[in-house]
């Protein structure tokens, strides 16, 4: 299997470029950190798209073969037109990230928000935004971190704290970080399709359920209205 190019085109007017693994499952969107590309999930995205997940991998604005921005744009309000577009197509989103940029996406809530989400290494404190989320129902999240990396661990930590109670930790001994710590410690990939089948399955089949019956409806009033 081969992924393929796509353009994901927001309601805002931007343009994201990456990789979609065409499989018939919940989709995830993979996100790298500030001044990574998507490469830096390369074998990851695929392994995890033979759990049966549709893996959107894709390039920030800024970043790769994405949009160039001329202004300062939150990468927040980016990242929730991204995910507003691909949910407007393939159903509930779960998302995957990793550094600095978790903690940034960590606040995400709401309709446009992403249902569940996995953040390896994240870093940066509870003052960055993890305490004060948006409003909205809260989101499940994993935490994936190496206990033997120094700050980098402790910061991990303190990410964990700020977050609310649906939230589980995953640590491992190693001084890997980021997709670096999955590939090096592959069982971690089987906790993270766990994850997402216990948060993310039941509200794609609901979301498919309803997507049917609404279109076997739009049939059955198109049939009448040609009798």
């Amino acid at each position: 299997m081969e992924p393929l190019a796509i353009e994901v085109k927001t309601d805002g007017g931007l343009t994201v470029r990456g990789q979609e693994w065409t499989v018939q499952g919940p989709p995830i969107v993979m996100v790298h950190d500030h001044g990574d590309d998507l490469d830096s999930w390369r074998g990851i995205d695929h392994l995890l798209a033979d759990q049966g997940f549709r893996v959107i991998n894709l390039d920030l604005p800024n970043h790769g073969l994405s949009d160039e921005l001329d202004h300062d744009r939150p990468i927040v309000e980016s990242v929730t037109e991204i995910l507003k577009s691909v949910s407007g197509v393939w159903g509930p989103v779960g998302l995957c990230s990793y550094g600095s940029i978790s903690t940034d996406l960590a606040q995400l809530r709401g309709q446009d928000g992403p249902v569940t989400h996995v953040m390896v290494s994240p870093r940066g404190t509870v003052d960055s935004g993890c305490s004060q989320p948006n409003a909205g129902q809260e989101v499940p999240q994993l935490v994936i971190a190496a206990t033997n990396d120094g700050e980098r661990s402790d910061e991990a930590r303190a990410v964990f704290d700020g977050l609310g109670t649906r939230k589980l930790w995953a640590s491992v001994a190693a001084t890997d970080h980021g997709p670096a710590l999955i590939r090096s410690r592959t069982h971690l990939l089987d906790d993270i399709a766990i994850f997402f089948r216990r948060t993310l399955v039941s509200a794609h089949l609901a979301w498919t359920a309803s997507t049917h019956e609404e279109a076997a409806a739009e049939f059955r009033n198109t049939e009448l209205e040609g009798e």
